[in-house]
């Protein structure tokens, strides 16, 4: 009885007292809120601390590297360096990161660059549809083309855009072109047409156009054109192994299919000519040969019917033929190489069908 009697007082001991083996909720509550407030205080600090990091970065590297994408992406610097305002000539287009504006002097609603054709076609010709880039845009070869084929037969239709790509240009058809209803589409390839979507944005009075080094489904294009940062991470985690480059190619493989299969529903020939870049042979580097090789693989495996101007380029160059634009310029032909060009493909007979090739719609 004793010994109960000694556990009872123990358990009825106050328990409210700070000495007590056990405290109450009124004394557990006010120290779970100063936890929590500590913790949140804790989080506030580190979220201030990593904020201002950022933006002390944000603003460095703005200073420091202006316009860079620190390898995330290529810039296009002759949309932004161009001395005419470009925004009397393009608008910007999330299906192409940029187009030309149509319905103008320039470009009308059909996406080719204006002509004296009407849209019904004459009995007994060809309308031919070339698309492209600046090469295509140009007209040269095209012009050195109608000298030697005529107007009596064909009608020739431009719809080279100045650094459009072939992801571009598939859009840009499908889009736009589509509507010419041509007979033959001449897709003309460089070998810098490895590219996806562009980021394009105005930056005051000039457009600022990157081509990213992956497909632009891998980046946010919307933080791309405000952060920095974000180039900067960007440029430091994607594509360390090569996989953005090849997904490009895959991209372009998929677009060279999806215009291939739209041309073939629609009875529509497709040819597609390769140009080199314009320097010889001995000057370029692997990752241009390697382009090549790419491209010629990509049109044999779709059973694409091509033409390659390497051979033409490089007689050219032996000879001592002038084969640059402008020197340095690697990317356009001369007057004197598109005479060359002209007269190759007049001899492989681009215009006419190879044997076994889908007939002219009607």
């Amino acid at each position: 009885m004793r010994a109960g009697k000694q556990g009872s007082n123990i358990w009825q001991r106050p328990l409210d007292t700070p000495t007590g083996p056990y405290m109450t909720n009124a004394n557990i509550q006010p120290n779970k809120n100063i936890f929590r407030k500590k913790i949140l205080l804790r989080f506030l600090i580190s979220f201030v601390s990593i904020l201002a990091s950022l933006l002390t970065a944000e603003i460095v590297l703005r200073h420091l590297h202006p316009w860079s994408a620190f390898g995330a992406a290529t810039e296009l610097l002759d949309m932004r360096n161009n001395p005419y305002d470009l925004r009397n000539l393009f608008t910007l287009d999330p299906d192409f990161g940029f187009r030309p504006i149509l319905g103008n002097k320039f470009y009308n609603q059909y996406g080719t660059k204006t002509n004296t054709y009407t849209m019904k076609k004459r009995d007994g010709v060809t309308r031919l549809l070339f698309i492209g880039d600046s090469v295509t845009q140009g007209g040269k070869i095209i012009d050195k083309l109608r000298r030697l084929h005529g107007e009596e037969g064909y009608e020739y239709w431009n719809a080279g855009v100045e650094s459009f790509n072939t992801v571009q240009e598939v859009r840009y058809y499908k889009k736009y072109n589509f509507m010419v209803r041509p007979d033959h589409v001449i897709l003309t390839f460089h070998l810098n047409d490895f590219e996806t979507t562009p980021v394009s944005f105005y930056q005051g009075n000039q457009i600022v156009v990157y081509a990213p080094n992956t497909r632009l489904a891998s980046i946010n294009p919307w933080l791309f054109r405000q952060s920095y940062v974000y180039r900067f991470l960007s440029g430091r985690l994607l594509d360390r192994d090569g996989k953005g480059r090849d997904s490009i190619k895959r991209e372009v493989h998929e677009s060279l299919r999806e215009l291939r299969d739209l041309l073939l529903a629609e009875k529509v020939r497709l040819s597609v000519l390769v140009l080199p870049y314009f320097k010889p042979c001995s000057g370029w580097s692997q990752s241009e040969k390697r382009d090549r090789t790419t491209i010629i693989g990509i049109l044999d495996n779709l059973e694409i019917r091509y033409f390659d101007l390497f051979d033409v380029m490089e007689d050219a160059a032996r000879e001592g033929i002038n084969i640059q634009q402008s020197r340095g310029d690697h990317w356009h032909p001369s007057e004197e190489v598109s005479v060359l060009i002209g007269r190759h493909l007049q001899a492989e007979r681009l215009f006419q069908p190879s044997p076994g090739t889908i007939p002219v719609r009607d």
